[in-house]
């Protein structure tokens, strides 16, 4: 179960509900919390707010039953240079670092699939995608 789900449950609020509170359809809900589609930095801060919690919290186990990374799989060269290039790109805003490396950290490992420079563009399109509601 995603940790998105978990906590609008804890919270009592149905799908509905929360996509009424945020003028959006159930199903941008449901997609969220199933993963099927990116939720941007900004949406995290709104259902943070929303349920009152820090956004660390709506982050810190989503994707906890994808499948996990092996030493082998992480290029830490790449990831630094991407977590660089998403911190750059949210310097003047409050962005807290930490919950900007677990994203970041998500999206890697979404991308993880592809090589070379395709996954370096694949990714920094990615974060571009989470961050464009924050920084633009």
């Amino acid at each position: 179960m995603n940790r998105l789900k978990i906590i609008r449950e804890q919270a009592g609020y149905t799908q509905e509900e929360v996509a009424t509170a945020h003028n959006v359809t159930p199903q941008t809900i449901q997609r969220f919390e199933k993963g099927t589609r990116n939720v941007s930095l900004s949406w995290l801060e709104r259902l943070a707010k929303f349920y009152d919690v820090r956004v660390s919290a709506l982050v810190d186990e989503i994707g906890a039953s994808d499948e996990k990374a092996t030493e082998g799989d992480v290029d830490e060269t790449l990831l630094r240079e991407i977590l660089t290039y998403a911190q750059t790109r949210c310097k003047g805003f409050d962005v807290d670092p930490a919950t900007l490396a677990k994203v970041v950290c998500k999206t890697y490992k979404k991308c993880r699939k592809t090589s070379g420079a395709q996954q370096e563009t694949e990714i920094r399109e990615k974060v571009d995608d989470m961050l464009t509601c924050v920084v633009d």
